[in-house]
């Protein structure tokens, strides 16, 4: 199965939900290996996962790949070289202003792509003009792919009603489109977490003896958890979730 993190535009948390997703303790509850892929060739990720390894962080069941080539086959090979060895992929896509090569690929393969968005009219606007005319061609050509495409509201302040941000993107999104169920708040602790190479949890336990650091390092934990909660029963519902294991005799 594919999940992947897409927005046409760059800046909007797709490659800090990808990698806290990956590690979330409901997504590794639910999947055997989980590959995280990185297409940017800008590398930003990889660097991240470069800091882990020097500071010798436990990975677990989650392997990081980044692919860099901007050709079509290249890319589209070793994701199903990945994808031979892992239960579920979580890409992370770069923002594309032109091209988007790699926003197309990711729409028309993936099980679920998440679209983080806020409610502006710039994000709205970039998404019409340039990520609709996707997501509108894939399923013009495969109608099945409909349930497929999901935004995820996001730098939505902490203490907004959820309720309320969800139905404003649920009224003025497109038919091929639907909110999930659970917004990405804006927190401070999401720009600093990863400094050598944690993700949130890790960041969450080391500052666990700072009072004020730990209450936000622990709400951003939850959030996570909730998003990844959110992403497992799409799958589940629209794919049939991941498969378990044959029992042998």
């Amino acid at each position: 199965m594919i999940v992947s993190f897409v927005q046409t535009k760059g800046g909007t948390g797709k490659s800090t939900l990808a990698l806290n997703t990956a590690f979330s303790q409901q997504i590794n509850s639910k999947f055997r290996s989980i590959a995280l892929v990185e297409l940017d060739p800008q590398g930003s990720l990889k660097n991240w996962w470069i800091q882990r390894e020097e500071e010798g962080l436990a990975s677990g069941k989650v392997s990081f790949h980044h692919i860099s080539s901007t050709q079509k086959e290249v890319f589209q090979n070793s994701i199903k070289t990945i994808a031979a060895h892992n239960e579920l992929i979580i890409m992370d896509i770069p923002g594309e202003s032109t091209g988007k090569l790699h926003t197309r690929f990711a729409c028309a393969s993936s099980d679920l792509v998440i679209i983080p968005m806020r409610t502006s009219t710039n994000d709205e606007l970039a998404f019409a003009d340039n990520l609709y005319p996707i997501i509108r061609e894939i399923t013009n050509i495969a109608p099945k792919k409909r349930k497929t495409f999901y935004v995820l509201p996001s730098f939505i302040h902490p203490q907004s009603n959820t309720g309320n941000v969800i139905g404003y993107f649920t009224d003025i999104l497109p038919s091929h489109v639907e909110c999930m169920e659970v917004v990405y708040p804006h927190r401070s602790v999401y720009e600093n977490f990863n400094r050598d190479g944690m993700n949130l949890k890790e960041y969450a336990l080391s500052v666990e003896q700072n009072k004020r650091f730990s209450y936000q390092a622990s709400r951003a934990v939850a959030d996570i958890e909730e998003i990844s909660k959110n992403i497992t029963f799409l799958l589940e519902t629209n794919n049939g979730g991941p498969k378990k294991k044959k029992k042998t005799r």
